[in-house]
């Protein structure tokens, strides 16, 4: 809310501003040629600006240090031998479901932390481990166990299939 409101007074003030500058004697510009008539079209603008930004979720504030980001073919063969249960998300920095997955990737993380690894596969840097696995659409989602592939989710999906998925295979399921 605060936003728009900063919004509405800086496009009010810019647009005032403008108005005033422009004067325009014809007539023919009604809502930008005087310093009332920018104030409110500014207005408009500053509120559909922020409105927009305040829309926005960022989340690079979502951050666990338990997520072991994956560098090459050799350290995710060595971290699944590791790991007895680790879930794998195979993902882009560009692809839009796969940042609204990272949240919950990262709670994932620190909620079986000692108990089953979460692994981040970036598919961009590591093509040969996607092709490997067969990823053909992100994200994708992978739960293994003993270093066998255990279940597979493709696309976006809530947090408790993930957690449910690493729980049965904790409990020897």
């Amino acid at each position: 809310m605060i936003k728009l409101v900063v919004g509405a007074a800086l496009g009010a003030a810019i647009g005032g501003w403008i108005g005033y500058a422009s004067k325009c004697s014809g007539g023919g510009c009604p809502l930008m040629g005087n310093p009332a008539g920018g104030a409110m079209f500014g207005a408009v603008i500053g509120i559909l600006m922020a409105s927009s930004i305040a829309g926005r979720t960022s989340t690079s504030a979502v951050h666990s240090e338990h997520v072991i980001e994956v560098a090459g073919v050799e350290a995710f063969d060595a971290l699944l031998k590791a790991h007895p249960v680790a879930l794998v998300d195979f993902y882009a920095d560009w692809c839009g479901p796969c940042r609204k997955l990272k949240p919950a990737i990262h709670e994932l993380a620190d909620t079986y932390e000692g108990r089953a690894a979460v692994l981040a596969v970036n598919v961009d840097r590591n093509r040969e481990l996607a092709e490997r696995h067969g990823v053909s659409g992100i994200p994708d989602v992978r739960v293994f166990k003993d270093g066998q592939e255990k279940k597979r989710f493709v696309g976006l999906g809530p947090k408790s299939q993930y957690s449910s998925a690493i729980d049965s295979l904790l409990a020897g399921e």
